[in-house]
């Protein structure tokens, strides 16, 4: 395997949380799916879990070279946690095929947030 391309996105959690509110499920609604919806509900920290699965979508686009533009959105890109906890990008049928004709095979992601910051990195293999 080749490393395609590697992606990093660093956010300011106020900056997802002035979103939230201005625009709120005209928002949540573009950007996340409502499994990464329902996976953030309830946490004491809501705005970070949702920030840093912006910053994985974000990252995962610079990973491949592009910005969020077709035919990947969004929505496209999912973050979900394996039964261990461990994050892991889960693609629509229509970005798998996109990336499937790049070569890409894998994709790896690591997320943190401290503070008024989230991040996310993102590693695509051939």
């Amino acid at each position: 395997m080749a490393i395609y391309g590697i992606g990093i996105d660093l956010v300011r959690i106020d900056r997802i949380d002035r979103s939230l509110g201005r625009w709120g499920d005209r928002f949540t609604g573009k950007v996340f799916t409502p499994g990464e919806l329902s996976a953030c509900d309830g946490r004491r920290r809501r705005t970070a879990c949702l920030a840093v699965r912006f910053a994985a979508k974000e990252a995962f686009v610079k990973a491949l070279g592009r910005g969020m533009r077709p035919p990947i959105h969004w929505t496209d890109v999912e973050v979900r946690s394996n039964d261990l906890g461990k994050p892991e990008i889960h693609l629509s049928s229509r970005a798998e095929d996109f990336c499937g004709k790049l070569g890409i095979r894998s994709c790896h992601l690591s997320l943190t947030d401290d503070g008024d910051y989230g991040a996310a990195v993102v590693v695509l293999e051939t």
